[in-house]
């Protein structure tokens, strides 16, 4: 039988997703929560003395936790610490959780053994720093450090809310702007994979890029949303250099508000509407990560994005529970 399993940030999209695979394959599970719900346990990744604590009779850490969006402290610190306690309490099986923002602004195929000395922004840097400590730990521990692509599916805030939202309001449609790949990995088809290392019966370590069983365009993807949704025919077009610079400054005016206790929400709101830059390019961008290393370990993803996406329309329907 497979001991137990630690999964920090248990309490986060990706980490809630992992918990109940684990427990739906019988797995003992420790759920470290930072603010844990009734019963639950709590454990905050910076503070060690927790980690200590909980650490003992541990087989297999999974290590989801990320903290807030403006704090890499939880990325890099949190994951030394949490390396750290493995170690000392004897840890067999440690699984990190990356991304493929480590790549930065990559094109065409990519596999495991490409650059990462130009990652994606602060997020980007930190997942680098913390796969570092990962391989430094590697002596004393069997870690597999995964590189997701977009996380989706229902409750995915990135990559299925803010879309789903966008296209009620009349989003545009991409047509030839959206002619880049959307490498989208199902959170369930992720949660499996983790599920897989955990409960192997050698563990399996090295690095993996984790994604989908198939690859659209982003426009097929926010297409088969949007009929899958039934939300309105898309009116006008993706924003141009003025727009993308007006919501910039507009993204820092509601940053400064929030920091100062105050709300404007028809910033907010423009600012939840628009895409990025970063999002603009990435709608056109030509480029897969290949998932040779993953499928090696006998495992292949199964959820394809048209079973995603009416994954995504079920939840919807519901009311977004």
């Amino acid at each position: 039988m497979t001991g137990t399993v630690l999964v920090t940030g248990a309490g986060g999209f990706v980490g809630q997703r992992v918990v109940a695979a684990l427990q739906a394959a019988g797995v003992p599970v420790v759920a470290g929560y930072r603010r844990p719900p009734p019963g639950g346990t709590a454990l905050n990744v910076l503070e060690p003395k927790a980690l200590a604590v909980t650490m003992p009779g541990i087989e297999t850490v999974v290590h989801t936790a990320i903290g807030g969006p403006r704090d890499t402290r939880v990325i890099v610190d949190g994951t030394r610490n949490t390396l750290a306690a493995a170690r000392a309490a004897g840890v067999k099986r440690f699984i990190q959780l990356s991304s493929v923002a480590v790549y930065g602004a990559a094109t065409g195929t990519i596999d495991e053994d490409a650059p990462t000395d130009h990652p994606h922004g602060a997020y980007g840097a930190a997942k680098v720093a913390a796969e570092a400590a990962c391989r430094q730990a590697g002596d004393a521990l069997s870690v597999a450090i995964l590189r997701p692509t977009l996380i989706y599916g229902p409750r995915s805030a990135a990559w299925t809310t803010a879309y789903l939202d966008r296209l009620h309001d009349g989003w545009p449609v991409l047509g030839d702007a959206g002619r880049g790949d959307a490498n989208l990995i199902h959170v369930d088809d992720l949660a499996a994979f983790i599920t897989h290392l955990a409960t192997g019966a050698t563990p399996i370590a090295g690095t993996f890029n984790v994604n989908g069983a198939d690859i659209p365009t982003w426009h097929g993807y926010l297409e088969a949303l949007r009929d899958a949704v039934q939300a309105p025919a898309g009116t006008g077009s993706l924003p141009g250099t003025a727009t993308l610079a007006a919501r910039k400054l507009a993204k820092a005016a509601s940053a400064a508000a929030g920091r100062a206790g105050m709300s404007l929400d028809p910033l907010e709101r423009f600012v939840a509407r628009t895409p990025s830059h970063d999002e603009v390019a990435r709608f056109r961008t030509s480029v897969r990560y290949a998932i040779d290393r993953m499928q090696a370990t006998g495992f292949t993803p199964r959820i394809s994005v048209a079973d995603g996406v009416a994954d995504i329309a079920a939840w919807e329907r519901a009311g977004r529970p």
